[in-house]
């Protein structure tokens, strides 16, 4: 049983990648099926209700011919995809005042892109492109270099003086530690935030507040939610300032838990099971004493050779006088090998080596 039991672990580390890519797959193909078996009802009863409206406003309204009425729908749909509210073009509201182009540089930024508001000219589609070449990777240096600046105080220091002062060990110090932080991190970012919006936003409930929470702080930014469309121009310049802030303060407070999780040594076992043993960078070769150089002083282009040792001697311990034994390398076993050897390095056993003296 034991041996069985060996057996497979061994095999299933052997293929713990490709069973991980497998699981992998069927848990999208899960999340797919769920999702269809949540959503396509709800879609399907929205088609109708859209479809009756429209048969009811032809029918009210016998002037107006189908054609037209898809027109006019599918010019306020695209204005509405691209940031422009048809129904409010009575309005002084704009997408590109300072507070709101803010607002959008940071979501582009951070990869969040929220999608609401979008460029409607080419050289502003070319000036995002270049300035997405520069700008995301200058903040993943810069979120990267703040994350591992507050690791030691956020993470390191604590976790050893729970060591000091409770005399835990450094791996339970680390998961109440850990613990400690994720549930610090969910109320301040994620469940206390939520109960503001929902009071700030009379349309949302709270399941929606909090989903809005998770999907900027996850930069998933589906754009189905976003603060402050509702009310006037002054509060959704303020709404679009503090999510601007909460997108950037959340997003290092998520990076600095995160890398705290991983330094935690059951993450660093499971990594280790899936991907193998990390690789510390050792040469593993000869010894320095085998090191040769061909010359006495190797230039800059000549490169070292590893050989074997020409002999080891070594002496056998006996009841007669110490006499010094030779163990030629392997290319040197054969008998057919011998005659290149010198003859002071053959061994002669007739031969006394140590003579008596008189």
């Amino acid at each position: 049983m034991d041996i069985f039991a060996a057996k497979a672990r061994t095999f299933l580390r052997a293929h713990a990648c490709i069973f991980m890519m497998m699981a992998y797959g069927l848990f999208i193909i899960i999340g797919a099926v769920v999702l269809m078996i949540l959503e396509q009802p709800e879609e399907n009863l929205l088609v109708r209700e859209v479809r009756e409206l429209k048969a009811r406003f032809l029918a009210e309204n016998p002037c107006v011919e189908e054609s037209s009425l898809d027109s006019l729908l599918m010019n306020v749909l695209s204005a509405s995809r691209r940031g422009v509210a048809a129904l409010k073009s009575h309005s002084v509201e704009c997408n590109f005042d300072f507070t709101s182009s803010l607002f959008f540089v940071i979501t582009f930024l951070t990869t969040t892109g929220y999608g609401t508001t979008v460029p409607l000219s080419d050289e502003g589609r070319v000036f995002c492109v270049v300035y997405c070449l520069v700008g995301i990777p200058f903040t993943l240096l810069l979120l990267s270099g703040l994350t591992h600046a507050l690791l030691p105080w956020v993470t390191h220091t604590p976790i050893q003086n729970l060591q000091v002062f409770w005399g835990l060990s450094r791996n339970h110090a680390a998961l109440l530690h850990c613990s400690v932080l994720a549930f610090c991190t969910a109320t301040l970012f994620f469940l206390l935030p939520a109960g503001a919006l929902c009071l700030l936003e009379n349309d949302w409930n709270y399941l929606e507040s909090l989903y809005f929470c998770f999907i900027s702080l996850s930069t998933t930014g589906l754009g189905d939610y976003l603060p402050g469309r509702t009310q006037s121009q002054a509060a959704r310049q303020g709404l679009e300032f503090a999510t601007s802030c909460y997108l950037m303060l959340g997003l290092i407070v998520l990076l600095v838990v995160l890398e705290s999780f991983w330094e935690l040594q059951q993450v660093q076992a499971i990594l280790c099971f899936f991907a193998g043993p990390p690789w510390q960078g050792e040469l593993k070769g000869v010894g320095l004493d085998e090191l040769v150089l061909s010359g006495d002083m190797a230039g800059p282009e000549e490169e070292a050779h590893y050989t074997l040792p020409i002999s080891t001697i070594t002496p056998t311990f006996s009841d007669s006088p110490a006499t010094p034994t030779i163990e030629l390398p392997p290319i040197f076993d054969t008998e057919t090998s011998k005659e290149n050897v010198p003859p002071s390095l053959i061994p002669n056993s007739t031969s006394d080596p140590c003579p008596s003296t008189t």
